[in-house]
């Protein structure tokens, strides 16, 4: 121990940040890296308190000397990036920046994770308003216990004078455990997550542990006596427990889905538990490999995570926005960029705070120093723009507004639409008859808001075609509407489906127990087309499109619309959030559809013959 430093939590700093980023970078694959940020969490809890119990013994803790830390540490990196981001997004990605205004201050006040809960109400927010501080969700969390803080180890001190040491630490244990118990009480299988996944309330038990053992830990350096000893029995149980605490973290990231029942239902608290024994461990200084736990590579990684956090996703975002995220070796490419990023902003937030300016070596300090200035200005200047280009953005994404409007008008002459249909197709015998040659008479089409964007330009291409297209429809969507189309003799020989946009259909046991039921509902005697996926800035878009691309060797009777090589290198077809097609995309979104179900009857009709 060295003024309050403990050997070793720098590496899991560097396990917390690698989890996260690998996440971002590659949702498919590192499905749980999201743990990270609970590492982080219990970090946090466990700092404050062990830090606030020493400084209480060593002279006092100052509320004002403890809040001027925070600030420090977190803001002036914060808003580099928040400025600097916007400024590179004004000239490379200025629609990003379409009502991003309300998401800063969120994010500047410390509540964006409500906001994030608040957005979420609205199918366009959670889809459309994705952007490049989606990720800073966690800050509110911490920005928030950070002001609670001062209030809980105030209450702390105070029952440690009047019950005693040993039942405070015990009241404070049975508050995070009820804390915990809020999430599997608020939890119902197949409901959205994002209440449970953002609230404060609902994540503070991880923070709370962590404070519980900071506290119990810089107790027992004061003289607090509590159970275990320092023998060589418990450092050899820290020695074989820990790498197997580590495999267990290693096998979460790759394995924990954000959406699994097992994580509300107890697993966020097992994996608190698991972080938290790892650094009770380090604390007692007993591992017999805390030398290669401080190597310079993880500390490096460690001091910088804050940073690598903060650049991770404004990186990312951007690739996808500018189509870099399908160059080949891209992610090594943002990868680099979010270093470079990381080491940028330290340096400038030092010589802001330290007025420092990082010299490398003691040779050519004057060179360095004229062009540290110079990257200095470039940096105020690049700042200044984005600045100026929050402070001009719209207060609320327009484009969002205008879309919802119009999808709202289209499901509203939905159904008398398909009331038409049925009228001019002849009734339900039309609709059930099996199509001779190309004919696109009666075909049902079941699918999520680009579907409902395009279904006046579908209509007028596939004559009494039957459109049940819903904002926010997911995959176990659509077989209830095609359940529905059934109950009304509407489900024909063909049916078009185009669902994938609001999330996975396939990466889990459950999307794809999803998407298979609907297949074996509409059955193999059906021809049945799937529009595939173009959201480029959402997760899901390349899972699906794979798993869409190998549908038609398990389901001959399955073909592909295939909107998104369409789509991707026409983006003056799409609304501003990258996703609906606009009136010219909706033309040839319907296009390609009646060309690739012409063709493929036309096939089937000749192979008859």
């Amino acid at each position: 121990m060295r003024h309050y430093h403990i050997d070793g939590l720098d590496a899991l700093r560097t396990l917390a940040i690698l989890g996260v980023t690998l996440f971002h970078m590659f949702p498919d694959t590192v499905r749980g890296g999201y743990l990270g940020v609970v590492l982080f969490f219990v970090l946090t809890g466990y700092l404050l308190a062990y830090t606030g119990l020493q400084e209480e013994r060593a002279g006092g803790f100052l509320l004002t000397r403890y809040f001027l830390r925070r600030v420090k540490r977190i803001y002036p990196s914060l808003c580099i990036v928040l400025l600097a981001t916007a400024g590179v997004y004004h000239f490379l990605a200025p629609a990003a920046l379409d009502g991003v205004r309300p998401e800063v201050q969120s994010v500047l006040l410390g509540y964006n994770n409500w906001w994030q809960i608040a957005q979420d109400a609205d199918y366009f927010t959670r889809i459309a308003n994705a952007s490049p501080f989606t990720h800073l969700w966690f800050l509110g969390i911490e920005l928030q216990y950070y002001l609670f803080w001062p209030l809980l180890f105030g209450g702390y001190l105070l029952l440690r004078r009047v019950i005693g040491t040993h039942l405070a630490l015990l009241l404070f244990g049975l508050l995070a455990l009820v804390s915990a118990g809020l999430l599997p009480y608020g939890y119902a299988e197949g409901m959205s997550v994002t209440r449970l996944y953002y609230g404060t309330d609902m994540r503070l038990f991880s923070l709370l542990l962590g404070a519980v053992a900071g506290l119990a830990q810089a107790g027992r350096q004061q003289g607090l006596r509590l159970p275990g000893g320092h023998g060589m029995a418990y450092e050899a149980a820290a020695a074989v427990s820990f790498p197997l605490l580590f495999a267990v973290t290693l096998w979460g990231y790759l394995s924990v889905d954000g959406q699994a029942p097992f994580l509300y239902e107890g697993g966020m608290l097992v994996f608190s538990l698991v972080f938290l024994v790892m650094i009770l461990e380090l604390g007692a200084g007993v591992l017999p490999f805390e030398g290669l736990l401080e190597h310079p590579l993880l500390r490096w990684f460690g001091r910088r995570s804050y940073g690598i956090y903060l650049w991770q996703y404004p990186v990312i975002y951007l690739f996808a926005q500018r189509g870099w995220a399908e160059l080949p070796y891209a992610a090594l490419g943002e990868l680099a960029l979010i270093l470079l990023l990381t080491v940028w902003s330290d340096a400038m937030a030092a010589a802001l705070l330290q007025r420092r300016v990082p010299f490398l070596g003691r040779r050519l300090v004057l060179t360095q120093y004229v062009l540290f200035l110079c990257l200095v200005l470039c940096s105020f200047l690049l700042m200044g723009t984005g600045g100026m280009a929050l402070v001009s953005a719209a207060p609320t994404k327009t484009a969002a507004t205008e879309l919802s409007a119009q999808l709202a008008a289209n499901a509203a002459a939905q159904a008398e639409e398909n009331e038409k249909a049925s009228a001019g197709a002849g009734g339900d015998e039309a609709a059930e008859a099996a199509p001779r040659e190309a004919d696109l008479h009666g075909i049902a089409c079941i699918g999520d808001s680009v579907m409902l964007g395009a279904s006046p330009a579908l209509r007028q291409v596939l004559p009494d075609c039957y459109i049940d297209a819903e904002v926010s429809r997911y995959v176990g969507g659509g077989l209830e509407a095609a359940q529905r189309f059934a109950a009304g003799g509407r489900l024909g020989h063909v049916v078009i489906l185009a669902l994938g946009t609001n999330g996975p259909i396939a990466g889990a046991d459950r999307y794809t127990v999803q998407t298979e039921s609907l297949l074996a509902y509409l059955g193999s005697e059906r021809r049945i087309f799937w529009v595939n996926v173009y959201a480029p800035h959402l997760a899901w878009q390349q899972t699906n499109n794979d798993y869409l691309a190998a549908m038609p060797a398990a389901h001959p009777n399955v073909t592909i619309i295939d909107w998104y090589h369409e789509v991707k290198d026409h983006p003056e077809w799409l609304s501003k959030d990258g996703i609906h097609p606009n009136d010219e995309g909706c033309a040839a979104y319907a296009a390609l559809v009646r060309r690739t179900v012409a063709m493929a009857l036309a096939r089937d009709a000749a192979a008859q013959d």
